[in-house]
């Protein structure tokens, strides 16, 4: 059996918000609203496959992501990257999760070597000039990000999510809003990654293209995990759960 990468085992995430905090009463005798946004989550993600995982808007997926990346904890349940907790491994996740992990009145050079800095990375220089170079965006690298184009900035957060050269790498819709021909380059550089990966989307063909297995989410369960054989069913499902946003992109 392959190794586990990943083990989600009954996983709960529960966010509280007070129903109305500008009423005098309720500020002082507050009442809260309890939402769940995962629930009772079982999910193993094996070394070196990419496992695609499609849903709603709202079904969980970035809070999901959030969890495992070690952003937000969860209510209850356990989540072990490579048979330790998540907070021990956070190194070994690289996490692409749109443009918010990004600096955009600093260069796209200076962003890579902040994050190198952080990571402890061994001749940061090399390693920003290797992957400008695998993503093709060498010539922009010492213009300031606010400049970049969005295919640009994709780009670059996702070399951010490699500067350390991580044995996990999940990725929240990495091509989302971008024209056709920068979205087959970015595939095909997510294709050639040597990686665990997680890949959350709304497209169909990323999804057939780049994953191995489809899980399905809704309502913050999994409702469906298939190979990429039955992918097909999965996408069926998927529609049946009122899903407007898939794309044949």
């Amino acid at each position: 059996m392959p190794e586990k990468a990943i083990e989600i085992k009954n996983l709960r995430k529960e966010f509280r918000s007070s129903l109305n905090p500008l009423n005098l009463v309720e500020f002082f005798f507050p009442r809260h609203k309890t939402t769940v946004a995962v629930d009772s989550f079982d999910l193993d993600i094996f070394k070196g496959e990419t496992l695609g995982l499609l849903g709603p808007n709202g079904a969980g997926k970035t809070t999901l992501i959030k969890l495992l990346a070690g952003i937000l904890y969860p209510t209850s349940g356990e989540i072990k990257i490579f048979q330790r907790p998540v907070d021990e491994q956070k190194i070994n996740i690289g996490l692409m999760l749109g443009y918010g992990l990004i600096y955009y009145r600093m260069t796209g050079y200076d962003n890579l070597k902040y994050f190198a800095r952080i990571y402890r990375v061994k001749d940061f220089d090399s390693r920003i000039m290797e992957l400008a170079e695998l993503f093709d965006f060498k010539d922009y690298l010492y213009d300031y990000v606010e400049n970049y184009s969005l295919g640009t900035k994709s780009k670059l957060t996702l070399a951010r999510a490699l500067i350390h050269d991580p044995e996990i790498l999940i990725l929240d819709e990495p091509t989302l809003g971008l024209d056709i021909n920068v979205s087959e380059k970015i595939r095909k550089y997510i294709k050639g990654l040597d990686k665990t990966i997680l890949l959350t989307t709304h497209y169909e063909k990323e999804a057939q293209e780049l994953c191995d297995r489809i899980a399905l989410m809704s309502e913050g369960r999994l409702v469906k995990l298939e190979q990429k054989e039955k992918f097909d069913e999965v996408i069926n499902s998927f529609t049946k759960l009122g899903e407007k946003h898939v794309s044949v992109k």
